[in-house]
C-alpha cells in the first residue's frame, strides 16, 4: 500500500507541475478541499482500495456495520455497482472530506488488517465477538 501511495503522490506532483507550468491549477476551496466532478470525492478525492477475500466475514449479518465502524466501504472487484465474486471485495475508505490523504490510507490499512484477522478467526470456527469494533445499530 505504501509503494502504491508513493507512486500516486509522485504522479500527482508531476500532473500538478504540468498544469501549473501552463498557468492553471486544481480547483480548491478552503471549506470543501479539491473540487472534483463527483460530489462523493470532495476533499482529497483519494479512494485507497484493496482487493481482499473475506468469504466468512462477508456472510456475517454485521458485515456492513463492521465496515461502517471502520469507515470503509465495499465494492465488487469490477468497481462501483459490481458484485463481489467468491467473497472477494474491493474495500476502500468511505470518507474523502475532512481527512488527509495519509490518514485515509492508514484507515484502510488498519481496517483491512482487522478484517483479515476476523476472517482468520472465523476460518478456525471461533467467535469474533471480542474483536468487533463498536457497532452502530441500524434499522436493516
Amino acid at each position: 500500500m505504501k509503494a502504491v501511495f508513493d507512486r500516486f503522490c509522485t504522479g500527482l506532483k508531476e500532473v500538478e507541475k504540468t498544469i501549473s507550468d501552463n498557468g492553471h491549477g486544481f480547483m480548491w476551496n478552503e471549506h470543501l478541499g479539491y473540487i472534483l466532478t463527483c460530489p462523493s470525492n470532495l476533499g482529497t478525492g483519494l479512494r485507497a482500495g484493496v482487493h481482499v477475500k473475506l468469504p466468512k466475514l462477508s456472510q456475517d449479518k454485521r458485515f456492513d456495520n463492521i465496515l461502517e465502524a471502520y469507515r470503509l466501504q465495499k465494492r465488487g472487484t469490477g468497481g462501483v455497482d459490481s458484485a463481489a465474486t467468491g467473497g472477494t471485495f474491493d474495500i476502500s475508505n468511505l470518507d474523502r472530506l475532512g481527512h488527509s490523504e495519509v490518514s485515509l490510507v492508514q484507515k484502510v490499512v488498519d481496517g483491512v488488517n482487522s478484517l483479515v484477522e476476523m476472517e482468520k478467526v472465523l476460518e478456525k470456527g471461533k467467535s469474533i465477538e471480542a474483536m468487533l469494533p463498536k457497532l452502530q445499530k441500524t434499522s436493516k
